[in-house]
């Protein structure tokens, strides 16, 4: 294989920057490994330029979130409502069991950490639980023959929701900062909003719920802006008493 096959591979799936950029990375990984078995002689995929993805996946905005709920049902509004009320990552959605359910919550182990936690359930949540049929058992996402759904096919049916109302650019995972964005514009501390996300690095919740933290500290400046701006200074009483 030729270093060009490597980035015209990569630039056919540019549309999915982080998907394209994992492409030369695995390759990478196995031309080291053919090299050392000395049926390669050089590595084509190693130090290909990886394509710029931005800031990643995003919040979504209130707006983006009540049309969804909107204009979703089933299974789809199942989905979006465990993601946006534990704040878990799309893969640990797909292994929620009602087994796991206990005193309001759901017992929650993280596959990509290993953290186990136990997170009560949000009002929205709550009531989506309750008005949509068991379809199984045992998995909470599960299809109408009560069977585990993959984590693919979730996102495909909200996919397909998305583009009929227009919501393309915000992405399943970006629930998972909505819920941290929410904790944190509600006043919650760092180590709050690790509780539920299940992040050990503080930089990372830190980066989950900055905006909205930006946003409620904009609130508290205003308001002391406002305050202040209303309040009556002793000065001003006197020359009010002078000329009055």
């Amino acid at each position: 294989m030729r270093r060009s096959a490597v980035i015209q591979a990569q630039m056919a799936n540019r549309h999915r920057a982080r998907f394209a950029n994992y492409i030369p990375h695995m390759l990478s990984i196995l031309f080291e490994h053919a090299i050392n078995l000395d049926w390669q002689r050089d590595n084509p995929a190693k130090g290909i330029e990886k394509i710029k993805t931005g800031d990643g996946h995003k919040p979504w905005p209130k707006s983006a979130i009540a049309t969804f709920r909107k204009n979703a049902d089933g299974l789809p509004l199942l989905a979006f409502e465990l993601a946006l009320g534990t704040g878990q990552r799309a893969s640990d959605l797909t292994r929620m069991k009602w087994s796991d359910v206990e005193d309001d919550g759901i017992w929650v182990t993280q596959n990509k950490t290993g953290v186990r936690l136990w997170i009560p359930f949000t009002a929205s949540l709550r009531a989506t639980l309750r008005s949509l049929p068991r379809q199984s058992l045992h998995y909470i996402l599960s299809d109408k023959f009560g069977r585990q759904v993959r984590y693919d096919l979730i996102q495909k049916k909200i996919l397909k929701i998305k583009k009929i109302l227009g919501l393309e650019e915000y992405s399943l995972h970006g629930l998972r900062y909505s819920a941290a964005a929410e904790l944190a514009e509600a006043g919650c501390t760092d180590h709050q909003i690790a509780a539920i996300t299940g992040h050990k690095s503080l930089s990372m919740i830190q980066k989950y719920s900055r905006g909205a933290s930006q946003k409620v500290l904009a609130k508290q400046a205003q308001a002391l802006r406002e305050q202040n701006g209303n309040e009556t200074r002793p000065w001003e009483t006197l020359w009010e008493t002078i000329f009055r």
